[in-house]
């Protein structure tokens, strides 16, 4: 399993490379995150607010986890290999 943990820029689309089916996204700090899988994030991307996380699971595997944030949240993403 690969954990990543990074403290977001407000408005900086960043690219974690995840190779999984299994995905974890924890958004622990000030700002609202903004979540696309193998494709760019925008605001209108799938919403995770301030303090929440989600669990997805995916039929095919994906290659990378897009996210961008209105803040500076620290966030973590574990691929769940």
């Amino acid at each position: 399993m690969k954990i990543f943990r990074k403290k977001l820029t407000a408005n900086t689309e960043e690219v974690f490379n995840v190779n999984s089916h299994y995905i974890t996204i924890l958004n622990t700090g000030d700002g609202n995150v903004f979540v696309n899988f193998d494709d760019t994030a925008t605001t209108d991307s799938l919403l995770i607010p301030a303090g929440m996380g989600r669990s997805f699971c995916f039929p095919a595997v994906v290659h990378d986890v897009h996210v961008v944030s209105d803040g500076t949240p620290l966030i973590q993403i574990d691929d769940g290999r």
